[in-house]
């Protein structure tokens, strides 16, 4: 599902405009970045939690040529389904 379509799924689902959906979905993107950086967790009852984890700089050698490079740190967000979502999805 795109961004569009998500979107004109929840206006209809919560008869509001598209545009306040996007702005809405804008405003929650900025905040779950903005608490990723942060490296807490964000917990959704019913959906899941999203985490973050952060990397650090690190060397990596690439297998084919043998060369060296240096990979800078980096946050990683990773998603955990709730137990009732899993058994939504699973029916």
């Amino acid at each position: 599902m795109d961004t569009k379509t998500f979107n004109n799924h929840v206006a209809r689902q919560l008869s509001i405009s598209t545009a306040e959906v996007g702005r809405l979905t804008e405003c929650l993107g900025r905040v779950m970045a903005e608490i990723g950086t942060g490296l807490d967790s964000v917990a959704i009852p019913g959906f899941g939690t999203f985490t973050s984890v952060k990397h650090d700089e690190r060397v990596v050698t690439d297998p084919s040529t043998g060369s060296r490079t240096l990979m800078p740190p980096a946050i990683e967000t990773g998603f955990i389904t709730s137990v009732v979502l899993r058994k939504k999805l699973t029916r």
